[in-house]
């Protein structure tokens, strides 16, 4: 879900991207640090993994902006927890991007992507510790999203008979689980902050169970009967995907109502189903 779904549903101007933003004034509505294709854990650590990654930006850097943008609000300790107790920080839903660049370069294997998560959750930990440290009092953090009902490795995955695909979704399972695996330990560390530092509110933000019950069953929310495709792309099939045709391009052509589809691009979310996710998770907080 993105960020600026949650601000919406919760009728907030939407935050300023941070390298839009110069002055004070500009963040007066928030910052947002998202950068597409970031990972959680640095290029190095990846590449020690024998893992490409194709943004030079990590966690580590958009932490990094999130302390200049404070220090630019106020430069004294004082005003920055003021302004950090007043504060909602949320995450979202970090390490998509480490996991999925295992997955596609790896062949569809996980176990080295099952490594990454204690070393990902760790990364979240630590940002959510250092906010903590500077006055932040309310944090919402989002899972990880069911990745096997990804259109982007879905069709770059295909996978035979047996287990591979779950029977009610159609999605790869292993991936699935691969996310609950995430998301279980994301919980379990949520839990032993709070524990640690009780007077701050610390959410859970379930993006997967929403998104699961969309893809399980399209027509009972609104959505179409083809809920693994791609509404903007090209290349035909089950999920619509192919980077040749990839949404913005000359060759890729975009499906009538995109309101009636879960996957805009085959890697992002529809606005619509981006609703869905932020409306369940207001109402699960």
């Amino acid at each position: 879900m993105s960020c600026g779904d949650a601000v919406e549903s919760l009728g907030l101007p939407p935050p300023t991207p941070y390298l839009a933003g110069k002055t004070a004034q500009d963040f007066r509505h928030g910052a947002n640090f998202a950068v597409g294709g970031a990972t959680a854990l640095d290029p190095a650590f990846l590449q020690s993994r024998g893992i490409t990654s194709f943004v030079p930006v990590a966690l580590s850097n958009q932490t990094s902006w999130f302390n200049g943008v404070l220090q630019l609000l106020d430069s004294t300790g004082n005003g920055q927890r003021k302004i950090m107790a007043s504060s909602l920080l949320y995450l979202g839903e970090i390490g998509f991007n480490d996991y999925s660049f295992v997955a596609v370069f790896g062949n569809g294997t996980v176990g080295l992507a099952q490594s990454l998560v204690p070393h990902i959750v760790g990364a979240i930990r630590s940002v959510l510790t250092d906010a903590i440290g500077v006055g932040a009092r309310t944090m919402v953090v989002a899972g990880m999203i069911p990745m096997g009902c990804e259109p982007e490795l879905l069709a770059m995955l295909p996978g035979g008979g047996g287990d591979y695909y779950d029977r009610a979704s159609g999605c790869i399972a292993r991936f699935n689980q691969l996310a609950q695996l995430h998301n279980r330990a994301l919980k379990r560390m949520l839990c032993q902050l709070r524990r640690d530092h009780p007077g701050t509110a610390i959410h859970y933000a379930d993006l997967y169970r929403p998104i699961t019950a969309v893809v399980s069953s399209p027509r009972k929310y609104g959505f179409g009967d083809i809920p693994l495709a791609a509404c903007c792309g090209g290349g035909g099939g089950p999920y619509n995907f192919n980077f040749t045709f990839f949404c913005g391009t000359p060759a890729a052509t975009a499906c009538a109502d995109p309101s009636r589809s879960v996957s805009w691009d085959g890697i992002h979310y529809t606005e619509a189903a981006n609703k869905f996710v932020a409306h369940a998770i207001l109402r699960g907080l």
